[in-house]
């Protein structure tokens, strides 16, 4: 059997230890994952750099080839948004779709892409933050999402998807991605997440389709133990699957 480890991990735009972009590498470095959701990235800002764009820096420094921004507002004299990271190269899909504000401060967005093997076996893998206070707005994201990733991604392909979603595992937001989603959870007890140096609160998810659970059998979900890199704790998700798949990611 072959590992594959996905991480959701919302940076706080790397301003969240006195080391910055340095200890946020470090705590994805130190899982070696395969595919990364980000949540609160920066990219040219004044704030962070004008030269530096956060997902391809963090890419770079975690030693995953490639990265994917994904826009969610101008701020700040650059952007603002998620990105994804991966080890392994990307298919033409890659979506980037913003969700409903309201015309509040913050917009929201999700990303999603897709890998592809050598044989046309496919994974799609997304990353969405939610609105963080209203609740009728984060519920109107979520349906937004699933619209347009049930338009996107084939039931009979695997689906994973993952991020910030800024609510709990009993909330309605939740439960409508695990019905009218079709997505499962995959924990009973979920882990706290934030606030990372001591965390109550379950915000951040990694959800799969049936297709995806069928295809990769679940080995661990987890917090890292690595807490002062942000203000959430990075998320993991060890799967594992028959070495068939795996030995064309080269894995």
């Amino acid at each position: 059997m072959s590992r594959f480890k996905i991480m959701t991990f919302n940076i706080a735009s790397c301003h969240g230890s006195d080391r910055g972009i340095a200890d946020v590498a470090f705590a994805i470095e130190q899982e070696q994952p395969d595919l990364v959701a980000l949540q609160e990235v920066d990219k040219f800002t004044r704030r962070s750099g004008r030269l530096i764009d956060q997902a391809a820096q963090l890419a770079n420094l975690s030693h995953l080839s490639h990265s994917f921004f994904i826009h969610s507002m101008d701020f700040d004299d650059g952007q603002y948004g998620n990105a994804i990271l991966s080890r392994f190269s990307f298919e033409n899909v890659k979506l980037e779709h913003h969700l409903d504000g309201q015309n509040r401060g913050e917009t929201r967005s999700i990303g999603i892409i897709s890998v592809k093997t050598s044989n046309e076996y496919r994974l799609f893998f997304g990353v969405m933050h939610l609105e963080s206070e209203i609740e009728n707005l984060r519920i109107a994201q979520v349906r937004q999402a699933i619209e347009l990733y049930r338009k996107i991604v084939p039931d009979d392909q695997p689906f994973i998807l993952a991020g910030d979603f800024n609510d709990s595992p009993t909330s309605q937001a939740l439960n409508l991605l695990l019905t009218e989603g079709r997505l499962l959870l995959p924990c009973t007890e979920c882990p706290t997440t934030y606030p990372a140096d001591h965390p109550n609160q379950t915000l951040d998810y990694i959800l799969m389709n049936t297709k995806a659970s069928a295809t990769f059998k679940l080995n661990n979900y987890r917090v890292s133990n690595i807490k002062k890199a942000s203000d959430h704790c990075p998320l993991i998700m060890e799967l594992r699957s028959s070495s068939s798949l795996f030995s064309i990611f080269n894995l």
